[in-house]
């Protein structure tokens, strides 16, 4: 094959091409990239990676079109989000992909373009190896995986390209024969016909003859845990039939190895990482095989089903054997001998990898079928489930009187629960077993005629199997998941091998959510407040998925907050359970709080403005409000549920706070009743409709513990949000708000006017009474977006704010008014928006903010 490849004279093509330091006649030394050359503060923050071998010249031969294959015609451009390729007919028929070794980072929206975030992601290219994929095919080859094998050229300036001659001409790739079987001559691989995923997944689920070799398909994917290819998702797969029978099992064969030995470095990425799992390292210690696998995990569910942890052991085992030392050293010999000293690193954690590989395997294993999802067909299936021994449990599904196409045994210390989805039509289920312990089955039936006969026992339960659409059935929906695959396509796909119906909540139907496993994440922001000043928020939110419980099936979230200019801080805590098929929820909320209140100038809306350390309150409150919940959308909820609290106010010396005692200093406990009410009208991003937000509080708390009479509040406000159809898309935003009490109530549960929830060009808290009435009306008009770190929004703001407060009916001095004008800088969230704004204030002209007000 490298004789073939030889001639002419190579162009550069662009900035996108390599360097080319010598043309020869038949070959060119080139550096792949020298764009990752990097010093050594540039690789601490974002890592060595293979930056070495990218600036490194390497001598390459020069693709002649005219000979190789017999000729090669250029007949389309393709390539995913990242790689740039160019498709080719030979004379034969047989179909070529030459790709480019240096990828084009298309993942991003343009709008990063230009940003710090831009050049960081385009910059861990150096984070692949420029040829992996030439040093993994041979491995594969031992391994028994069906394979294209690249070579890699570059690609001249000849007129044969015609119109891609300006894009491709000069450019490094790597060609290797695209699978398929041409009208004339033999297949890839001597198949009789090859198809990609998509077509197989329609087959698999359509189709209960459909097969596929699923020990081959696993041969290759613990493959890729050796090698660290992290991009194996369903779109990285073609399928052979190599036999001419229909019911030939279909045999996987593996394409785009570009993130072989793939290795994200530095502190950036290690940070990252925190928040992408997937950016992983290469290294003798293999990573969490859920984070390797992160876009393939449902196909690997869907694909490796029926395969028990015997059979995993056995291909671990038998890769391990066949991948010696000697394979090892001479596929990392197929690269640049000028990549040595790189090649014998990348061997060395080969082959610790490769000793590893049965325990990384076994980990896998684990992960998948904790929670075991098995998929019928839309024949008529019968599924037979029999419950024997300690928690053991068959499962066979088939359809006529046709061999089972699913079968196999799962134990109970290895899943925890199993779900067999029939699908459509009229399919039979029957469950068998009297048991002292087992796994809990549920089997859902999918539309047609289902029957379900359960005459299992388990520690003397009758009846433990749940069964989901019994008898006629039709309004089971299937559909794509269209904001999904706007989020990402791969991931998308990888998640449609898991083929589930839409779920009911929220009274309609929504597409299925994620439904077992847990995620941790992290909680961060940052805020500010007039009398605090900017304080960020830092804490974890662990999510753990149950089937059918819609969004999550509960949540444990924690965060800090601390404010550096008041020296005070936050202890917040949000416990919330989640229950099948049900909009009905259990949150559970809880803090401990010095942000409550922060100053006290005595009741009245006509208080002397006196400012200074004198009205500063310390306080901790203590909050702990368990309720039940009923969601609307998921950003709207109602919940009610009792509350106890208990504050403390420390007794400073001049302080005025401590001069006037009001009700409720010192300490002070109590217990009522609350009420929330959060509804918003809009959860898709990027609408153009207007969006009403509603927020309402009410509490009661009866005579009981410190509180001598009972007392009433109801704090509320609405806003709406108006996007107007002309140039920039501004946005007219107004709020009106308000609390009222009935009672005698402890003072900080006043009504409170000033901050930015109320009344922003006042400090915190400035006035209290017993009720209080603001309003607000803003304009945001988007002016220009500009490259920093982040695409950085830059607009202009102009605002009115009214209100006041009362005192048993009172309220002198009558409305408080203030107006303003400025811009605002913000990244994709608007609420880390920095304001500047000009003002008309008494207190200072100039105000500054942190995100918008509402």
């Amino acid at each position: 094959m490298a004789a073939a490849l030889a001639v002419s004279a190579v162009s550069s093509a662009g900035a996108q091409n390599p360097t080319a330091r010598n043309v020869g006649r038949d070959s060119v030394i080139v550096v792949p990239g020298e764009i990752y050359k990097a010093g050594s503060f540039h690789r601490f923050f974002l890592g060595d990676n293979y930056r070495d071998i990218w600036t490194t010249p390497i001598k390459v031969p020069v693709l002649d079109l005219r000979k190789f294959h017999g000729g090669l015609k250029p007949t389309k451009k393709g390539g995913g989000a990242q790689t740039v390729s160019l498709r080719f007919e030979a004379a034969d028929g047989s179909e070529w992909a030459f790709r480019s070794v240096r990828k084009g980072f298309s993942i991003l929206p343009e709008q990063y373009r230009g940003t710090i975030i831009w050049y960081i992601v385009r910059d861990e290219g150096s984070a692949s190896h420029p040829l992996g994929a030439i040093a993994a095919a041979p491995i594969q080859t031992v391994a028994g995986v069906l394979h294209p094998t690249p070579t890699v050229a570059m690609m001249p300036d000849d007129p044969v390209l015609g119109e891609f001659k300006e894009e491709f001409a000069g450019m490094l790739g790597e060609l290797e024969e695209h699978p398929t079987v041409p009208d004339k001559g033999p297949g890839f691989a001597g198949a009789d016909k090859i198809i990609g995923s998509d077509t197989l997944l329609d087959r698999i689920n359509a189709d209960p003859k459909t097969r596929v070799d699923a020990i081959a398909l696993l041969t290759a994917r613990e493959l890729d845990m050796l090698i660290g290819d992290n991009d194996r998702h369903p779109d990285q797969w073609k399928w052979a039939r190599l036999g001419k029978k229909d019911d030939a099992p279909w045999e996987p064969i593996a394409t785009d190895r570009d993130k072989a030995f793939v290795s994200y470095e530095g502190l950036i990425m290690s940070i990252a990482r925190f928040f992408q799992p997937s950016l992983i390292t290469f290294g003798k210690e293999y990573p969490n095989p859920t984070h390797l696998f992160a876009n393939a995990g449902e196909f690997d569910r869907r694909m490796l089903g029926s395969l028990d942890k015997s059979v995993w052991d056995s291909v671990a085992t038998s890769l391990m054997e066949r991948i010696t030392d000697p394979v090892i050293d001479n596929a990392l010999r197929a690269l640049p001998p000028q990549y040595a000293n790189n090649s014998r690193e990348i061997s060395a954690k080969l082959k610790a990898r490769r000793n590893g590989l049965r325990g990384v395997a076994d980990r896998y294993y684990h992960e998948l079928w904790r929670v075991a999802d098995i998929h019928g067909t839309d024949a008529d299936d019968q599924a037979t489930v029999v419950r024997s021994g300690e928690g053991l449990v068959d499962v066979r599904i088939q359809s006529g009187n046709s061999a089972p196409y699913f079968e196999r045994r799962f134990d109970l210390n290895e899943t925890k629960e199993i779900r067999i989805y029939l699908h459509g039509g009229d399919d039979r289920a029957t469950v068998d077993g009297n048991v002292r312990r087992s796994i809990p089955v549920r089997i859902i039936g999918g539309n047609g005629t289902n029957t379900f006969v359960d005459q299992s026992t388990v520690g003397g339960k009758r009846n433990p199997t749940r069964f989901y659409d019994a008898g006629a059935v039709q309004d089971v929906k299937y559909a794509k998941d269209t904001v999904d695959e706007k989020i990402n396509i791969d991931n998308a796909f990888n998640h449609s091998f898991n083929r589930r119906p839409w779920v009911r909540a929220y009274g309609e139907l929504i597409p299925p959510l994620t439904d077992n496993g847990t995620k941790v994440r992290p909680v961060l922001g940052l805020h500010s407040q007039r009398g605090l000043g900017p304080y960020p928020v830092v804490g974890l939110a662990r999510y753990s998925y149950g089937f059918r419980k819609v969004p999550y099936s509960s949540l444990a979230e924690a965060d800090v907050a601390f404010s550096a200019a008041s020296t005070r801080f936050r202890v917040r805590s949000n416990l919330d359970k989640r229950f099948e098929g049900s909009d009905v929820h259990t949150p559970v909320t809880a803090h401990m709080s010095q942000f409550e209140v922060v100053q006290f100038h005595g009741f009245g809306n006509d208080v002397p403005d006196l400012r200074g350390r004198l009205y500063d309150v310390r306080q901790r409150q203590w909050d702990l409000n368990p309720g039940i919940g009923k969601s609307f959308s998921p950003v709207s909820d109602v919940s009610i549920g009792p509350v106890v609290r208990y504050t403390s106010t420390d007794s400073l010396a001049n302080r005025f706070i401590a001069q006037q005692h009001p009700y409720g200093f010192a300490k002070f406990g109590q217990a009522g009743l609350r009420l929330k009410v959060h509804l918003d009208s809009r959860y898709v991003p990027d609408s153009l409709k207007p969006r009403f937000v509603f927020d309402v509080v009410g509490a009661g708390y009866p005579a009981m513990w410190d509180v001598v009479n009972h007392y009433e509040s109801v704090d509320g406000w609405a806003a709406a949000f108006f996007t107007l159809p002309v140039p920039k898309k501004p946005v007219l935003a107004f709020r009106a708000g308000g609390k009222k009490l009935w009672g005698s109530y402890p003072y900080f549960d006043a009504a409170f006017l000033g901050g930015s929830e109320t009344f922003r060009t006042e400090e915190r808290q400035r006035y209290v009474g017993d009720a209080s009435a603001y309003g607000s009306a803003e304009l945001r008009v988007p002016i220009a977006k500009f490259p920093f770190i982040l695409p950085l929004d830059v607009g202009a703001l102009g605002f009115t704010d009214v209100g006041r407060v009362y005192v048993n009916g009172n309220s002198p001095g009558g409305w408080h008014t203030a107006s303003g004008a400025g811009l605002w800088f913000g990244y994709l969230n608007p609420g880390l928006n920095f304001n500047i704004l000009y003002t008309n204030s008494s207190t200072g002209h100039i105000k500054t903010t942190i995100g918008f007000a509402f």
